[in-house]
């Protein structure tokens, strides 16, 4: 297994080079020159004198080659400094952690709304395909992924927090405010997770080991609990587990809906800014965030399916 997640973290190199590389070209398709913007926070004007750009740009190695502005940049970034805001002044470091947190709460909490309610009623309706609760959870699969996730939180904002007065409506002082845009951050997940679990089920019931199982006298409880869930929840794993790195960038619409200082607030608002510092660093928190989620699934995958142990060993 340890040779299985080297070789993982070895091809997550290439990956990572990728990553820091289009972070920088970002800065260099971004309209507007760097130096300028970051003069207009610092002098608190639209028109800063041209003598100070140019002193400017020459700090930031704007005035050198852009091959040299990478590598200038990259040295940086490996030696863990993201630069600093242009508008708040404040080390981009400082920033991603101080918003990291709450993304990562809500997307946590997202995604174990559809592990405890979706996947249970996804069993279920896998089990006994065309029943009663099958029928249910495709038309509940159909409104969830008929709904978007902004029109959701503000149907929560005035039915929960505006009409029955039970949840605050935006801000973050707790973990209650997390949990209307966490609900309707994970509807959609909710949807198509649920339908995912239900066809994997029904699917691996009809496969010949079940019917063999059954075939000796095996309790209907113990072969799906032993044999036939394990083989269905590793697609589902798959789908939630890159789901997940989807929740953090997909949060940023819920985020500023809901008045989030998370993540993709913060990239938002260096977006409306052209805070190219910040806009990098969110863009390579939320590349890596991805890269970590892929190996675990890769790992999920060799603890449940002895076939890709056998092929790794």
């Amino acid at each position: 297994m340890k040779q299985f997640i080297l070789v993982r973290l070895l091809q997550t190199i290439p990956v990572l080079i990728g990553i820091t590389f289009i972070a920088f070209l970002l800065m260099m398709v971004t309209p507007g020159d760097p130096a300028e913007i970051n003069l207009r926070a610092m002098m608190n004007t639209d028109f800063p004198p041209k003598e100070a750009v140019a002193i400017m740009r020459e700090q930031m190695d704007l005035d050198k080659p852009w091959y040299i502005q990478y590598f200038s940049w990259l040295s940086r970034v490996l030696k863990g400094d993201l630069g600093y805001s242009y508008q708040t002044r404040k080390s981009t470091t400082d920033e991603i952690l101080r918003a990291f947190p709450v993304t990562f709460l809500l997307s946590s909490i997202a995604m174990l709304f559809s592990i405890i309610i979706a996947i249970p009623i996804g069993i279920l309706a896998g089990i006994h395909p065309n029943g009663r609760l099958d029928h249910l959870s495709r038309a509940i699969s159909i409104i969830g992924l008929s709904i978007p996730d902004f029109f959701l939180g503000i149907l929560d904002i005035l039915i929960f927090s505006i009409t029955l007065k039970i949840l605050p409506v935006a801000g973050y002082k707790g973990p209650e405010y997390l949990i209307l845009p966490a609900f309707a951050l994970s509807i959609s997940l909710f949807a198509v997770t649920m339908r995912l679990m239900r066809t994997s089920m029904a699917e691996e019931l009809e496969q010949e080991y079940i019917t063999t199982a059954i075939s000796k006298g095996l309790d209907r409880g113990t072969i799906i609990r032993r044999h036939a869930l394990k083989n269905a929840i590793v697609p589902v794993l798959t789908y939630m587990g890159t789901q997940y790195g989807w929740l953090f960038g997909g949060a940023m619409i819920i985020e500023s809906l809901f008045a989030l200082p998370g993540m993709g607030r913060l990239f938002v608002d260096a977006a409306a800014s052209r805070d190219i510092m910040v806009m990098q660093a969110c863009i390579m928190v939320f590349a890596i965030i991805f890269i970590i989620i892929n190996l675990c699934i890769d790992i999920s995958y060799y603890l449940l399916d002895p076939r890709m142990r056998d092929t790794h060993e």
